[in-house]
């Protein structure tokens, strides 16, 4: 098995989906896209030769911050079994998560349009500011990602933004400490602006080296873009960062 991210966390990398099937499908491997963060409102891997689709229904697809829950999608073939195996062992949504997830889904193209549409005016703010180092974001001109976000992620690249401030950890606090709408908190997708530390949090198994090595600055802050009104986003990074 072969298994990447679509919009790696947290780090917005935008993966080649067609070359990782044909080197999985070469070995005979399956390849497996964690799609959580554009969801299928804006990505469909099965559509670049990917096997399986995960998702977290924590995240985008349920959106209100009130699911435990995760989904698989694939080939009915490949369902059949995963569904046999959830019927004996039980990693199965109760009914009420279930029915949160489904109202979450009927507003999910709606909610991310609004999204990826803050997430990007938000990004192109942060790049002007002489507090961030480095913004990412696949959507941005400059970015590595944008040609392929454009192919594989039209209708755009979904909440996920990063950026690095120039300041380190002190100056991330500084922040945190002036910002009045936005909140710091693990999780992500929801309707909600949050900011996470992943040198603190996810990445904080790794030595400093590794997090180097990995892209993981002690200034790198993950934002989860929510559904406020963007002039107010812009209006508490901007009080926030001078």
């Amino acid at each position: 098995m072969l298994l990447c991210e679509m919009c790696t966390n947290p780090l917005i990398r935008v993966p080649d989906l067609e070359a990782l099937a044909a080197i999985a499908h070469e070995a005979g491997a399956l390849l497996v896209v964690d799609n959580t963060v554009p969801t299928p409102a804006l990505s469909q891997p099965l559509r670049w030769g990917a096997d399986v689709v995960i998702y977290s229904a924590t995240k985008n697809l349920s959106g209100h911050a009130d699911v435990i829950g995760g989904l698989v999608v694939g080939t009915p073939s490949w369902i059949e079994g995963a569904r046999a195996f959830a019927h004996t062992f039980g990693p199965t949504l109760g009914p009420f998560d279930a029915w949160l997830t489904l109202r979450g889904i009927r507003t999910l193209a709606v909610r991310m349009a609004r999204h990826t549409s803050n997430a990007l005016q938000l990004a192109r703010f942060l790049e002007g500011q002489a507090a961030v180092r480095q913004v990412n974001y696949p959507e941005l001109e400059g970015s590595p990602y944008c040609a392929r976000a454009r192919k594989l992620l039209p209708g755009g690249a979904g909440a996920l933004l990063s950026f690095e401030l120039a300041g380190g950890k002190a100056a991330l606090e500084s922040m945190l400490s002036r910002l009045q709408l936005v909140r710091l908190m693990p999780s992500l997708g929801h309707v909600a602006t949050t900011l996470s530390h992943p040198a603190s949090t996810s990445h904080r198994g790794l030595d400093p080296a590794e997090r180097t090595g990995a892209g993981i600055s002690d200034g790198l802050v993950r934002c989860s873009t929510g559904l406020e009104n963007i002039d107010d986003l812009i209006a508490d990074f901007a009080r926030a960062l001078t």
